[in-house]
């Protein structure tokens, strides 16, 4: 009977080496799911701008079918208050426009996890994508 109490007391719990080896697995597997899921975190939140800009786009075309030139502002296209989860991340706006032109950008928000992103603003104009001067390479980013 003695034995008996004896043996279920050994088979109960984790002795401190275990546990301290099934830790280090864990900060081993943290550390290197970590940046990928940072990565794919950072590429969703891209996607989102850049739906977010050509849904700008398209709604400029109609704009000046209606009105005969671009709108000049976000609230001009009736998307002052438009909510998308690219709003967190990056401000859209419309940095030009004119009767037949337009460039529409979104730049990241500072402090809010997309500003250290490589491909920085994204922007659109009347024939797509632009990657022009300071905005995100189409190869690359788009």
């Amino acid at each position: 009977m003695k034995q008996n109490i004896m043996n279920n007391k050994k088979k109960r719990g984790m002795t401190l080496v275990e546990l301290v080896i099934v830790l280090a697995i864990v900060a081993i597997l943290a550390s290197v799911a970590l940046p990928s899921w940072n990565s794919q975190v950072q590429k969703m939140r891209r996607a989102d701008a850049r739906d977010t800009l050509i849904l700008v786009q398209v709604e400029q075309v109609k704009y000046r079918a209606d009105n005969g030139r671009y709108a000049p502002s976000m609230s001009a296209l009736g998307l002052g208050t438009y909510n998308s989860s690219a709003r967190d991340y990056y401000n859209v706006s419309i940095v030009s426009s004119s009767a037949t032109t337009f460039v529409a950008n979104a730049a990241p928000n500072a402090n809010r996890g997309q500003d250290n992103d490589l491909c920085g603003t994204f922007a659109v104009d009347q024939s797509g994508p632009n990657e022009s001067g300071v905005y995100a390479p189409i190869s690359e980013c788009w």
